[in-house]
């Protein structure tokens, strides 16, 4: 009995966590949640009027995740992923913006700014185009947390890529560059086709098979095979996938001015497709029905913005078909009336736009307006900087800062994935989510960088032999200067010209004098002044007389040629000659 009293004391009699007792517990748990919430509020008064909207470098709830997987690889791509500062604030910093901001990641590749970005129907690719004629792809699925795109294609050697456009679909991409062919991609990079070049000799537009000069932007009609492009030839074009040899439609741009060409610099479709949007770099904006006739525009707002500007970007406000908005080279954004375009309905200044392709991103409601603020100077700013703006009347919201270097010159707005991605000038891009956010770039962060495979690099370095053979050693790498400089040291490979002697003659060479030289200037070559017939003549004596090819070997087997010469006399002497 005692033996079991003993073991009872070593048998648990319970499971999980024991409550603790009464008396010593309860005074040191409310002293420890008093000094929580003396943190937590100073916490608070530290941070009271600090709060902006600046994007934060941090990810969700896989920050963990991607800092032990750092921990347990330490050779990989860069990335900075931290916490901001704390849930509520970055809540309520995005509450307030209505914007996806509260982290960001940056993926480098571009070495030029990056003029474009799309963004395909499911989120999964994102396609980039920058001044330096590089298209760069991305997919989010199957990329790591190095952010490191997966294919480069170049559509045009040295052109600079102006806009890239998916279809309604996901399945096609069309790429608009300095060239005057639109061209179309899979979404893996594979070219699908190109479309053709006009005429550039052609002075009627009409009557080319497309553009003769460069484009400057493209945009699908929604729900179809057919796409519209804007060119510096003052056309628009309408295309169909199915027939690359020429375009569907022609439309035509006038300008006030004589004596030149206008270029279109921006077109859109409206959501129904039915009406097409143009700007000009005489200020103008145009609108055309979709379906024709194009002879006039339905309606015309010649001094939409200031003449001799770039007017970048224009784009239908969703929900709202009467209104579309403009962005000018002159550092305004304008809100329209379809119907009535005799003047703006607003008017937004001082945005100045840091290149000719930038453009605006509406959120999926059409609530807000996203705009990348370039800097006043010639040098970019720290900061990238995205004014948030009222479609309704263009006044400023707010200002999104972004922590990285340059102005933003492209940006797009997923509405599936509720993320931001901006273009910028130093060729980053920047891509900006919340919690909110679904898949896209939030895929990649908590992603292992995937292992370089054996099999993709060389178990073979250089074989260095000193002791080699002259016939069998290679070359060592030089400079151009040297290797000019040696094969100048070489009379096989370079040979001095011989210089022409003068005067009397030397080393076997006879002399020219002035005399000499003039003489066989003046005395020109007269072969061509002779008649051929009577040159060939001179050798049929001779020819008869002495035959040596042909005629030998008939000599005895050949019979007499007999000739009909009925008729001969009455002909003149020159035709029978013939």
């Amino acid at each position: 009995m005692a033996l079991s009293d003993e073991l009872n004391k070593y048998i648990p009699k319970g499971f999980g966590k024991k409550k603790n007792k009464k008396g010593l517990t309860t005074s040191n748990a409310d002293s420890k949640v008093d000094a929580d919430r003396h943190s937590v509020s100073a916490a608070k008064k530290d941070t009271e009027g600090k709060r902006d909207y600046s994007v934060a470098e941090a990810s969700t709830s896989v920050d963990t995740i991607a800092s032990n997987n750092a921990n347990d690889d330490n050779s990989g791509g860069k990335q900075s992923i931290t916490k901001s500062t704390s849930e509520e604030d970055t809540t309520s910093d995005t509450a307030a913006v209505g914007a996806p901001v509260s982290y960001h990641i940056a993926m480098t590749g571009h070495k030029k700014a990056v003029s474009t970005l799309a963004w395909d129907p499911s989120g999964d690719n994102l396609s980039s185009g920058e001044h330096g004629a590089n298209m760069m792809l991305w997919s989010f699925p199957t990329m790591d947390r190095s952010f490191q795109s997966y294919r480069t294609v170049v559509p045009f050697e040295g052109q600079q890529i102006h806009a890239l456009k998916y279809n309604s679909t996901g399945d096609l991409l069309l790429c608009a560059t300095g060239d005057p062919r639109p061209k179309l991609f899979m979404p893996d990079g594979r070219a699908v086709c190109e479309f053709k070049r006009g005429d550039m000799y052609v002075m009627d537009m009409r009557r080319t098979t497309g553009h003769v000069a460069a484009l400057t932007s493209v945009d699908w009609c929604p729900g179809e095979e057919k796409f519209v492009t804007a060119g510096a030839d003052s056309t628009l074009r309408i295309w169909d996938c199915e027939r690359p040899q020429a375009q569907l439609q022609v439309i035509v741009a006038k300008t006030q001015a004589r004596g030149r060409r206008v270029a279109v610099t921006a077109c859109t479709y409206s959501a129904d497709g039915r009406t097409i949007a143009s700007t000009q770099d005489d200020g103008g904006l145009s609108l055309w029905p979709s379906a024709g006739p194009f002879i006039r525009p339905t309606q015309h707002a010649a001094n939409a913005h200031l003449p001799g500007t770039e007017t970048s970007a224009v784009q239908f406000v969703p929900g709202n078909a009467n209104h579309l908005v403009t962005r000018g080279g002159d550092d305004t954004v304008k809100l329209w009336d379809i119907r009535k375009l005799t003047a703006p309905l607003a008017t937004k200044g001082s945005l100045p736009s840091a290149g000719p392709e930038a453009n605006m991103a509406f959120d999926p409601e059409g609530r807000r307006l996203l705009v990348g603020a370039a800097s006043a100077g010639s040098t970019p700013s720290c900061n990238a900087s995205i004014a948030v703006l009222d479609p309704a009347n263009l006044t400023e919201q707010h200002q999104i800062s972004i922590p990285l270097p340059g102005d933003v010159l492209s940006i797009t707005w997923h509405p599936r994935l509720n993320q931001i991605a901006t273009g910028l000038t130093t060729g980053a891009i920047a891509v900006m989510y919340d919690d909110s956010s679904t898949r896209g770039v939030k895929l990649c962060i908590g992603k292992r960088l995937q292992p370089r495979q054996a099999s993709e690099s060389s178990s073979v370095g250089q074989i260095i032999t000193p002791h080699a053979l002259p016939l069998f050693r290679e070359e060592k790498p030089m400079m151009a200067k040297r290797r000019r400089d040696k094969a100048r040291e070489d009379p096989m490979i370079s040979q001095k010209p011989k210089v022409p002697t003068y005067g009397h003659g030397k080393g076997g060479v006879i002399g020219v004098n002035e005399t000499q030289h003039i003489m066989k200037s003046i005395m020109k070559d007269t072969v061509r002044d002779d008649d051929p017939r009577e040159a060939l003549l001179r050798y049929a004596a001779v020819a008869e007389s002495d035959p040596v090819f042909i005629s030998p070997s008939y000599k005895d087997t050949q019979d007499k040629p007999l000739f009909d010469d009925t008729g001969m006399a009455d002909e003149p002497e020159m035709k029978r000659r013939k």
